[in-house]
């Protein structure tokens, strides 16, 4: 049974057990070498022109030594713990973290206490699309990863914010263009996210890429200037003038290439920044998070937090605390 011969809905999934171990095999296309009780596995698929996200539950403890998989696979980690070891390198996260766990080929290895994740996995050849947008002379197999965590917690928050307006949106890319657009946003995010040698030697070319393509460009320079900034008064127009087009452009660059609005978007980075602090103890109280931020409406701010991830603040704090 191949993995890529399947629709998405077939990686719909609910199982226990050997049953649960050999399936995952087959939705990932690789020997994943799990061990453990398992419990209840849980498994559900958006899949758009070579990036899959998959929202995975898995109820026990269990560990892992798997083969490597094609492409990349960043793990955003929903709830319990996680932890991967590859080429060398050990990294740990809990809600909130995001991990690039594998890729380009790296075998993998790891445990978990029982946990949800987000597992966004970018095929070989749309990262070679990116790599080469960046930097032409750039041979896609050159690409080394100097750590395989966010290299700051705003643009953790970018990625995962980024993710998520994608999913939300596969459905509404009506054209090739459309979705090929969102999906190399996505691998630029990546490649943004988690530093390597591509971007870090790459930034001289910055210019030249946005001249040859300029509505996408202009979202990745709205992000990058937010980025830092997110606690901020920023208005459109503020974020426009500094991606260099109009308010107007701005908005159909969002709308067009993420799925939503760049005030949307703004909110939703915040909010991701609100649950790590609450969630790793620098504020005393939801409150002093919230406002920190810019949410000065506890009750809209609640809600809000609530909508995106499934419980009260108080309880992400109270959580933390023990």
């Amino acid at each position: 049974m191949d993995a890529r011969r399947l629709a998405p809905a077939d990686f719909d999934f609910e199982g226990t057990g050997d049953e649960a171990r050999n399936w995952l095999d087959v939705a990932y296309g690789s020997s994943l070498g799990l061990s453990g009780r398992m419990g209840a596995v849980r498994h559900r698929r958006s899949e758009s022109d070579g990036v899959a996200v998959d929202r995975l539950t898995i109820d026990a403890p269990i560990t892992f030594d798997a083969d490597p998989m094609p492409g990349l696979v960043v793990v955003d980690v929903r709830r319990g713990q996680i932890e991967y070891t590859r080429n060398g390198t050990t990294d740990g996260g809990v809600d909130g973290d995001s991990l690039l766990a594998t890729g380009w080929d790296m075998a993998f290895s790891g445990r978990g206490n029982g946990y949800e994740v987000d597992n966004t996995r970018i095929s070989a050849s749309v990262l070679a699309d990116a790599i080469r947008d960046i930097d032409p002379d750039r041979r896609p197999d050159e690409l080394v990863f100097a750590r395989f965590v966010p290299r700051s917690a705003a643009a953790g928050a970018r990625w995962r914010v980024t993710v998520e307006e994608y999913r939300s949106s596969i459905a509404t890319h009506d054209s090739d263009v459309a979705r090929g657009s969102a999906t190399r946003l996505l691998a630029h995010t990546l490649l943004h996210t988690f530093p390597n040698n591509v971007v870090g030697e790459a930034s001289r070319l910055d210019v030249g890429r946005d001249r040859r393509d300029a509505s996408q460009s202009a979202v990745r320079r709205a992000q990058a200037f937010i980025e830092g900034r997110e606690g901020d008064d920023l208005s459109i127009a503020v974020i426009a003038q500094a991606a260099g087009v109009s308010p107007r452009a701005l908005q159909y660059a969002f709308q067009q290439h993420l799925g939503c609005t760049p005030l949307a978007y703004l909110r939703r980075v915040r909010l991701d920044l609100v649950r790590r602090s609450l969630r790793d103890g620098s504020v005393v109280s939801v409150a002093d998070a919230a406002v920190r931020l810019g949410f000065f409406n506890p009750g809209r701010f609640a809600a809000e937090y609530r909508q995106v991830f499934g419980e009260n603040p108080r309880e992400t704090l109270r959580r933390a605390a023990d």
